[in-house]
Formats: structure tokens, C-alpha cells, sequence
């Protein structure tokens, strides 16, 4: 890993999920600079602080029925930023959807659940 106090930004509506991920990976790398965004729109304004990774969420329109779904926001970091490491995560397990995501430049889809947490973990580790 080149940066020892990377920046990671998480991206997801569920309040409780982005508190939970963000406790596991300072836990696991108390280096991280973890900042978390209830909408895809205000990670965007926020991608000028140049985030070593994101973990963005599929569905990002549960809390604000207007907000982009997490494909827009995956397109248009990609658009500003080919080389940032984007690791999507969503409770859906369809191939079909995660294969649209990695088309889109994400590095890799997790599906919610148990298991998550030490997968973004070790993609993070691995794609920064």
C-alpha cells in the first residue's frame, strides 16, 4: 500500500450501515481517514479531496426519493476519475447487476451480509 492514511469515502443512505463500516475498517486500519455520504450527489462534491477509494452503495434513492442511483454515481466518478478504485456494495446477488457495475469501472461488487465488511476491507488494502 502506497498511502498509509488513505481516505476512503463510504456512500450509502443507511445511516447504520455506514457507521458499522466505518468503526470496522478504523478498527482494522486506524490510519484510514474514513468520510461518509448519505447521496451519491454529495460524494461528487467531495471528490476534490481526492479519496484514495469508495465504497458506494447500489441503491442510494431509499431517504431521498430524487437522489442518483449508485450506476449514475459510479459513471460519473469514473467520468472525473478513471483510476479511483470504486468497490460497489448492494444487498442484491444478481450477476446481472453486479456485471454492470464492473463494466462501469467498478473494481468489485460486494453483496451485503456477514462477510462484507472484511471483503471491502481487503479490497481496499489490495486496489490502493
Amino acid at each position: 500500500m502506497i498511502n498509509q492514511n488513505p481516505t476512503i469515502f463510504i456512500v450509502d443512505d443507511e445511516p447504520l450501515l455506514s457507521e458499522m463500516l466505518t468503526d470496522f475498517l478504523m478498527e482494522k486500519h486506524p490510519g484510514f481517514t474514513i468520510r461518509s455520504f448519505p447521496t451519491g450527489e454529495a460524494c461528487l462534491e467531495s471528490l476534490d479531496d481526492e479519496p484514495d477509494a469508495v465504497v458506494l452503495d447500489y441503491y442510494l434513492n431509499s431517504k431521498e426519493k430524487d437522489a442518483a442511483n449508485g450506476i449514475d454515481i459510479l459513471k460519473e466518478i469514473k467520468n472525473r476519475d478513471k483510476n479511483l478504485p470504486v468497490i460497489m456494495l448492494s444487498s442484491q446477488k444478481s450477476y446481472g447487476t453486479a456485471g454492470k457495475t464492473i463494466m462501469f469501472g467498478a473494481v468489485h461488487y460486494v453483496v451485503k451480509g456477514q462477510e462484507a465488511f472484511e471483503e471491502i476491507f481487503q479490497l481496499i488494502e489490495t486496489n490502493i
